[in-house]
């Protein structure tokens, strides 16, 4: 792939963006972007190699942000003590979303395209990799804390992986239904509130 030429790319991500977010991906054209980026078809082939990499190129930071940014939160939880982590679930889980919600919407028409109009099983892949995040951070929190549904075998990794899926499925309705910020705040603290009642019933204190 072609080396990047500060403020040249810019221009081209940015009729990217307007072409994909009008038209969606499967419309798109590339000689549109090329036209209005005043570029030929030929230097985005050189520079993304198809459609495709110029869309993932496009959304690939912002989910890479997120899915770093929900990491580093669920390593931190990880890395206290068995009786640390049953005190500070809660304190842990607002301290992430409070920082969730924001970079969501700080990037939304990224996470808009990626949501709604990515080709193949980009999308899915990525929501993949949340929940790989999520379900081996509440397994280890399950078995940690002595879970008896966990050492009585009710919990498996595919119910951890139902749940966390069916989880940050819910989340992307904020972008999914442009809510604005703050609505969606009320709907994730209430979903959020929601799962974690639920969960009270698996695990012990």
């Amino acid at each position: 792939m072609a080396s990047r030429i500060e403020g040249y790319d810019e221009k081209i991500i940015a009729c990217a963006k307007e072409e994909f977010l009008k038209k969606g991906y499967a419309d798109a054209s590339l000689r549109t972007i090329a036209q209005n980026a005043d570029v030929s078809t030929s230097t985005i082939y050189t520079r993304y190699l198809d459609k495709e990499g110029l869309f993932r190129f496009l959304v690939e930071p912002a989910a890479k942000g997120l899915k770093d940014l929900i990491g580093r939160s669920l390593s931190e939880f990880t890395t206290l003590s068995a009786s640390e982590q049953s005190e500070k679930m809660t304190e842990y889980s607002d301290k992430g979303f409070e920082e969730t919600v924001p970079y969501i919407y700080e990037h939304f028409d990224e996470f808009k395209l990626l949501v709604t109009g990515a080709p193949g099983n980009y999308y899915q892949e990525f929501l993949e990799s949340l929940v790989e995040l999520d379900t081996a951070c509440m397994k280890s929190f399950l078995l940690r804390t002595g879970s008896k549904a966990m050492q009585e075998g009710r919990i498996t990794d595919g119910f951890l992986h139902v749940v966390s899926s069916a989880f940050y499925s819910g989340i992307f309705e904020v972008v999914i239904h442009d809510m604005p910020m703050e609505e969606a705040r009320n709907y994730i603290n209430e979903l959020r509130a929601f799962y974690g009642n639920g969960w009270k019933e698996y695990y012990q204190i």
